[in-house]
C-alpha cells in the first residue's frame, strides 16, 4: 500500500512537471506572466461559474473513461467509445424527439435507448475478434467513423429542423432535459449518475465474483482459461458493458447541456476517455479524479486563450505528454519490460567488454 501510494504521488509529481515544463515558457512570453499564470492555476475555481465548467467538462469525462477503464481491464483493445459516445447522442434525440412520453420517464428511456444503440460501437469489434480473430484496435477505430456517418444520416434526414439554418434537430422538450443540480452553473443530474456509475463499477470490478474474471482475464488469460474462466464470454461481457457506459454519457450530455442536437463531427470526448484511464490508472476509483484534472486543465486553457490569446493547442501538448509519460511511468513497471530491458543491458555490457 506505501508502494503504491508513493507510486501515484511520483506519477502526480512527474505530471506537474510536465505541465511546468510546457507552460512555463508560454506564460514568461506575454506581457504580464504572473496574471497569466493566475488565470490558468486559479481562474477555473475562481468564482462558481468557472467551477461549474470544470464540473460541466468533468461529466462526460467520467463516462468515457470509465468505459475505456472497464475494456481495458478486461484485456480489451477496443477504442470504440468515441463512437460509442457519439451514437448514444443520436439514439438519444431521436427517443426524446419521436416518443411521446412525459418526465421522468422521458429521460431515463431515452438514456437505456441510447446506451443499448451506441454499445454496438464497442461490441462489434469485439464479436469480429472472437468470432473470426480479427483486430479488435482497429476494427474499433474504423467503426468510431462508420458511427459518426450512420448519426449524421439519421440527424440529416430524420431529426433535421429546417428552419434552423445549420444541420440541427429540433429543440429537445423540457420534459426530456435533465435538472440543474447547482444554481448559477449548468451542472446537470448527470454529473451524480455518472459518479454513481464509477463507484457501481468499483464495487463490480473488486467485490464480485464477475468483476474478478475480467481482471484476471485482463492480466493473465492463459491462467483464466486454464482454471476454467469462459475467456471469451467475459471478453464480449466488458465492451457490453463499457460501451453501454460511453452511450448513456452521451445521451446525458445530450439531456443535460444541450438543446439541440449539433454535433457535426466526433465530439472527441470518447479519445479524452482514453487519457482520463490512463491517468486513473484502469481503476474506477480514480476516474473523478482523473477527470476533474483534466477538466481543470481544459478551463485553465480556455481562460488563458481567451485573456491572454495563448494558442488552445497548448492544452492538446499538455495532454499528449501525460499521456507519453504516464504511459512510460506504467508500462516501464511491467515484468516484460523490466525483463527486457536486463536483457539489453546484459548485451550492451557484453559488446562493450568485447570491444
Amino acid at each position: 500500500m506505501h508502494k503504491d501510494i508513493l507510486r501515484r504521488g511520483a506519477r502526480l509529481c512527474l505530471i506537474l512537471a510536465v505541465i511546468v515544463v510546457v507552460l512555463l515558457p508560454v506564460v514568461a512570453s506575454l506581457g504580464d506572466p504572473r496574471a497569466a499564470f493566475v488565470t490558468f492555476v486559479f481562474g477555473p475555481i475562481n468564482d462558481m461559474r468557472h467551477f461549474g465548467n470544470v464540473l460541466e467538462a468533468m461529466t462526460p469525462l467520467l463516462f468515457t473513461g470509465l468505459a475505456v477503464v472497464m475494456m481495458f481491464k478486461a484485456g480489451a483493445s477496443n477504442l470504440g467509445a468515441e463512437g460509442a459516445f457519439f451514437l448514444g447522442g443520436v439514439a438519444a434525440t431521436w427517443v426524446l424527439l419521436k416518443v411521446p412520453m412525459s418526465a421522468p420517464f422521458l429521460p431515463i428511456v431515452a438514456i437505456a435507448v441510447g446506451g443499448v444503440v451506441g454499445a454496438s460501437v464497442c461490441v462489434v469489434p469485439a464479436w469480429l475478434k472472437a468470432s473470426v480473430g480479427a483486430s479488435e484496435l482497429v476494427c474499433s477505430l474504423m467503426l468510431n467513423y462508420a458511427a459518426l456517418f450512420i448519426g449524421l444520416y439519421v440527424v440529416n434526414y430524420h431529426l433535421r429542423d429546417p428552419n434552423a439554418g445549420a444541420m440541427l434537430s429540433f429543440r429537445i422538450p423540457v420534459d426530456g432535459k435533465l435538472p440543474r443540480i447547482l444554481e448559477g452553473t449548468r451542472v446537470h443530474l448527470g454529473f451524480v449518475i455518472g459518479l454513481l456509475c464509477c463507484a457501481l463499477s468499483a464495487v463490480y470490478l473488486y467485490n464480485t465474483r464477475w468483476g474478478y474474471e475480467v481482471r484476471l482475464v485482463g492480466s493473465s488469460p492463459l491462467f483464466a482459461r486454464h482454471v476454467g474462466v469462459r475467456t471469451v464470454m467475459v471478453g464480449l461481457i466488458a465492451p457490453c458493458i463499457g460501451g453501454f457506459i460511453a452511450a448513456a454519457g452521451g445521451a446525458i450530455e445530450i439531456e443535460g447541456m444541450y438543446s439541440r442536437f449539433s454535433w457535426t463531427d466526433l465530439p472527441g470526448l470518447g479519445w479524452n476517455g482514453l487519457v482520463v484511464a490512463i491517468l486513473a490508472n484502469n481503476n474506477p476509483v480514480f476516474v473523478p479524479v482523473a477527470a476533474i484534472f483534466l477538466a481543470y486543465l481544459e478551463v485553465g486553457g480556455d481562460l488563458l486563450a481567451q485573456n491572454f490569446a495563448v494558442p488552445a493547442e497548448v492544452v492538446g501538448v499538455i495532454k499528449a505528454l501525460v499521456i507519453l509519460f504516464s504511459t512510460v511511468s506504467i508500462t516501464a513497471r511491467s515484468p516484460r519490460v523490466k525483463r527486457m530491458l536486463v536483457r539489453a543491458l546484459r548485451g550492451a555490457r557484453k559488446l562493450n567488454t568485447e570491444v
